[in-house]
């Protein structure tokens, strides 16, 4: 017999990481879903989320067919690729040194956050790297190099979030080491070496993520507010709500809300239309099903069509704006009700979406059509937009709305995503 192992060394590109449902505990903002650890405590990357990953990356290669599992049920065997475990290289922080974000799901009747349904989710930084151990035993030849070039140009997306841009990673390394077993010094090596693996030495060189959908510079207009959920005390003892930052401290709209405001409007408008849609974001039939995802019921779901990613606010200039509630009796200010939202005046940003599915020419119209609404100010990003905040427009001067916007809507009455 010939042992083939691998090492694949996988670099984080956005903030992310598989999370343990078994972990959910409440904090004072709500739920806190934490990262999936192993019995000694330390973060783990689970292999059955790696092979996952592996086989859907390779489906398309009709080389590596049956390599990784997953045939017909009459013909089912094990996957030939063993993922023996993961090792993380860089020093990962405490829980209360790990970043975790806010979350919420959108009320459809109201156009507002949903009761019960703030939570947060802990996230390892980017710059977080794996090793990844594989073994093959007695390979063919020309799958070995196939699957090779397909570990190249692997770019996994590791834990939940995936339609917003959460645990993108890279192959930064890989390297292999063979042993046959059938010789004496194969055999004496492999039980010489059995806490060994091949170093990932060498380079995927460069290769082409995701196509992206839509990639358009925009600017803040009239100030934008994306808190974080938790209000803090400000100098003076008055609750302020933060805007979010990332990693390195610069201002975001994280991707999770940039989708959120997508979706709604692809909703809306496909209603405006007369095209099928649903309000529970269940049914799995309809495009922005397609689109965004959906989690139905009996346990079927399907990940999105496209990845919403975080935008970095630049050149931003931040101010804090005060506010105070009405008591609704006397119709002056409530005692104690004093607040400062602090607010993004301006700054550039980039809208990425990235497609993560076979998109058709409806999709693609369909979001190009959001994005004009968003540049034309019919709809808003962040808190506060019926009260002036979240204003946005396109700033590439090439770009124009598209042509074709007329056909949209028989475009999207003809039927479902082909």
């Amino acid at each position: 017999m010939k042992v083939t192992l691998f090492t694949v060394r996988v670099r984080m590109l956005a903030s992310g990481g598989v999370t343990g449902p078994e972990s959910t505990k409440t904090s004072e903002g709500g739920h806190l879903l934490k990262l999936r650890r192993d019995p000694a405590g330390n973060i783990h990357l689970p292999g059955s989320t790696v092979a996952g990953s592996l086989r859907d990356h390779c489906r398309g290669d009709d080389r590596l067919v049956g390599v990784l599992g997953g045939t017909p049920e009459e013909t089912k065997k094990p996957s030939a690729i063993q993922v023996l475990g993961t090792v993380p290289r860089t020093s990962i922080p405490h829980d209360e040194a790990l970043s975790s974000h806010a979350r919420t799901a959108i009320d459809r009747e109201r156009g507002a956050a949903s009761n019960s349904t703030f939570h947060s989710v802990q996230q390892l930084p980017s710059g977080t790297e794996f090793d990844i151990m594989l073994r093959w035993d007695d390979p063919d030849e020309q799958q070995y190099l196939a699957f090779l070039e397909a570990v190249k140009t692997w770019h996994p997306q590791f834990g939940r979030g995936a339609s917003h841009g959460s645990g993108r990673c890279a192959v930064v390394g890989w390297g292999t080491e063979h042993y046959d077993l059938t010789t004496t010094e194969g055999l004496l090596a492999w039980i010489q070496q059995q806490n060994s693996y091949p170093n990932p030495d060498k380079s995927p060189g460069e290769s082409a993520g995701a196509a992206q959908v839509l990639d358009l510079p925009m600017e803040i207009v009239d100030g934008l507010h994306m808190g974080t959920g938790k209000a803090v005390e400000d100098d003076d003892g008055t609750d302020l709500s933060r805007i979010m930052r990332d990693d390195e401290g610069y201002p975001i709209l994280p991707g999770s809300s940039l989708k959120g405001v997508l979706r709604s409007r692809v909703e809306y408008i496909c209603r405006v239309v007369g095209a099928q849609t649903c309000r529970d974001q269940r049914c799995g039939d309809c495009r922005p099903c397609w689109l965004f995802g959906y989690s139905g019921d009996n346990g079927q779901a399907r990940r999105a069509a496209v990845a919403v990613l975080d935008a970095r606010i630049t050149e931003a200039h931040a101010e804090k704006r005060q506010h105070v509630a009405i008591d609704r009796f006397t119709g002056g200010a409530a005692d104690a009700l004093l607040y400062r939202d602090e607010v993004i005046t301006a700054g550039q940003f980039r809208l990425l979406v990235e497609e993560l599915a076979e998109l058709d020419e409806t999709d693609r119209l369909l979001l190009q059509a959001v994005a004009t609404d968003l540049h034309d100010g019919l709809i808003g990003l962040g808190s506060n937009t019926t009260r002036g905040l979240g204003t946005v427009r396109i700033t590439a001067p090439s770009w124009t709305p598209p042509e074709n916007l007329n056909q949209l809507a028989a475009l999207l009455t003809n039927g479902k995503h082909s």
